[in-house]
């Protein structure tokens, strides 16, 4: 796995054992799709694990970002990835549980672009989105991927569906809040 696009495409990432990473190919999507919206963005990375989407926005222009998992490994792993990207000084990684840094640690500034990529066996959300809506910057971006079930995605209260995209087994689910602009 590695970094796909910026200034440090190319770069190989440690993945912790045990995690699931978003596949290359994935990112290398989400990332088009969002395009000059990642340019001196504030990144929040949720279940980090490897910090590839965290390392990925900062590679295309994100000015800043942080990286929580609850998984000491996996914050080993980020910070490793990090510095073999030359992005120490851009990076933070926390390790915390998601839901509890969003309802402490999160609120020192608005973040532009959130990140939750959960183990796929964590299916309600809610209350995480539910936290995030006092952390987001107006017009921030929320990119959940999950597991790809066929139906109707969940939309969490207080959110709109601004896009739903299927790659593979994976679901790519991007939300703004109803109060961003």
């Amino acid at each position: 796995m590695r970094i796909s696009g910026g200034r440090a495409r190319g770069v190989r990432l440690k993945v912790p054992a045990g995690a699931r990473p978003a596949a290359e190919r994935v990112r290398q999507a989400i990332f088009s799709s969002l395009g000059e919206r990642v340019e001196g963005a504030t990144v929040l990375d949720l279940y980090c694990g490897s910090g590839a989407y965290a390392l990925e926005a900062l590679s295309r222009g994100a000015a800043k970002a942080v990286g929580v998992d609850s998984n000491a490994k996996a914050i080993a792993a980020a910070n490793a990835n990090a510095g073999a990207a030359g992005m120490n000084d851009d990076a933070t990684f926390v390790k915390r549980d998601a839901a509890s840094f969003v309802g402490s640690d999160a609120r020192r500034e608005p973040f532009d672009l959130v990140f939750c990529d959960p183990p796929y066996a964590d299916t309600d959300v809610a209350p995480l989105f539910a936290r995030l809506r006092d952390v987001l910057a107006p017009g921030a971006l929320v990119v959940l991927e999950e597991r790809f079930a066929p139906g109707e995605p969940r939309v969490p209260s207080g959110y709109i569906l601004v896009a739903d995209r299927r790659y593979g087994d994976t679901r790519i689910l991007m939300f703004r809040h109803e109060g961003g602009a």
